[in-house]
């Protein structure tokens, strides 16, 4: 069975992310993320005995015209794509035209067809299955049973023209026992995060789930759960020996929702990698309440170069309704800790809740100043259907989105905040990078950090990247 796995024009203002992306929009460069879990799918694949091909159109700058040419030369049996909910309407169409140039069947994955997974059944005659949450651990046996699909829980397919809900089915519990993501097939080299500072730089992850239940965050409530599970040490040592000696990799980016949940774990980790001399830096996703001065010195001892944690506003009744769990206190001692450990903080902030007004806005740029994290990313909250905050907007009649096309970030706001027009907020990403990045006290903070000329040329590179990011959002 020959199984292509695609990721298709989408057009638009910058470069479309799908893969891999808890917030998902089109970025003004081509520092896209390694789409993890399609690479954890080809391997899957591989080892039921397929035969595995990969087209990125947008990394690849290929029109519809040319990926469907590109599509029929490779003559697949199976076509997958990720879907998403702002590039959902481009994929339609995409599909639809690739549908008609071959006799392969289609499946898709996602949030977006996680959720409305009966829908794009209906909406898009191309697509033939959806496997709903987390489709890497699930795709081979799809794949397998292709002809008789019954039996197989998580899908929702077409059959004779009805449309059959098999359930969620359940998540693959024993990661030790998934093969490392094939990052052949699947090109490595095509990706990188725009903070990296050394290359070769690859992502991994040695969990899934997150434990807390934020209302905007999408992966945990659709994609794979809030209940954490764990790849043992030994297992992710062992998938960073072999980038180590089939890619000479010397940074890595740890893409769990959340790498500080268990303190034993992240401390026995780090004590792993010095005991085998494995010299690497790395970057992680953490939160400020689950950190503390014995994890962060091992952390730093053993290479942690940035910890990423969510701020998400300066607004402490704006974190309350949006189920943070964290005070403001906590997130300001949080920042102060990492950095007292010589750690760099990328913040993150989101404008654009339903519980914002002019006010809280104000707050959350002030409070990203005051914080003074290395980097910030400033984003516009989508609410993406699957999240408890699109219920929200849908049960409160606040949606303002008139399209999915319209959750890419580029059209401002897809709720009603509580004194805003939408015009209000359409810029503010440009107007709060401008605001952070451009003070005397950043520029100083940032020189002081210039430690190597790794450094340096991280800077500069994010220093372009910023002002292309200015101008997407002007």
């Amino acid at each position: 069975m020959h199984v292509l796995i695609i990721n298709p024009p989408w057009p638009g203002k910058g470069y479309g992310t799908r893969s891999q992306n808890r917030i998902i929009k089109h970025r003004s460069d081509k520092f896209l993320q390694f789409p993890i879990f399609l690479a954890y799918s080809s391997a899957q694949l591989k080892q039921a005995g397929c035969k595995v091909s990969y087209i990125d159109s947008v990394i690849s700058d290929m029109d519809i015209a040319q990926t469907t040419a590109r599509v029929k030369s490779l003559d697949p049996d199976i076509i997958f794509m990720e879907t998403t909910t702002p590039s959902i309407e481009a994929d339609y169409i995409s599909l639809s035209q690739i549908k008609k140039g071959t006799s392969a069947k289609i499946i898709v994955g996602g949030p977006h067809a996680t959720y409305f997974h009966k829908d794009v059944l209906k909406e898009c005659m191309a697509i033939d299955i959806v496997i709903r949450h987390e489709f890497d651990t699930k795709i081979a046996q799809v794949v397998s049973n292709i002809d008789n699909l019954k039996d197989v829980n998580g899908i929702t397919y077409r059959d004779n023209g009805k449309i059959i809900d098999n359930g969620d089915g359940d998540f693959f519990v024993d990661l030790d026992k998934v093969p490392f993501p094939d990052r052949k097939t699947i090109s490595w080299e095509w990706y990188l995060e725009a903070w990296y500072s050394r290359k070769p730089f690859m992502n991994f992850m040695t969990s899934r789930g997150c434990p807390y239940h934020c209302s905007f965050c999408l992966w945990p409530q659709s994609m794979y759960g809030h209940k954490q599970r764990f790849r043992s040490i030994d297992n992710v040592i062992s998938e960073i020996k072999e980038l180590i000696k089939l890619y000479k990799v010397k940074e890595l980016n740890i893409d769990d929702g959340t790498f500080t949940t268990n303190k034993k774990r992240v401390i026995e980790f780090c004590k792993r990698l010095r005991k085998d001399k494995i010299n690497i830096i790395w970057t992680c996703n953490g939160r400020v309440d689950t950190l503390d001065d014995e994890m962060l010195y091992e952390m730093k001892l053993s290479g942690c170069k940035m910890i990423r944690v969510g701020v998400e506003s300066g607004s402490q009744e704006v974190l309350d309704k949006i189920r943070k769990g964290l005070t403001l206190k906590q997130i300001e001692n949080g920042v102060k800790l990492i950095k007292k450990h010589k750690i760099q903080v990328l913040g993150g902030f989101m404008f654009g809740f339903p519980y914002d007004t002019k006010k809280t806005v104000e707050e959350t740029i002030k409070f990203a100043i005051k914080l003074s994290p290395d980097q910030v990313q400033f984003s516009i909250n989508m609410c993406y259907p699957g999240t408890s905050l699109y219920e929200h907007a849908i049960s409160n009649n606040i949606l303002l989105a008139k399209s999915f096309k319209e959750f890419d970030m580029t059209y401002g706001p897809v709720v009603k905040t509580l004194d805003m027009e939408r015009e209000d907020l359409k810029h503010i990403l440009a107007k709060a990078y401008k605001k952070f990045y451009f003070r005397p006290k950043f520029i100083f903070q940032t020189l002081m950090n210039m430690k190597d000329i790794d450094e340096i040329k991280r800077a500069l590179r994010s220093l372009k990247s910023l002002v292309k990011t200015i101008q997407l959002h002007k």
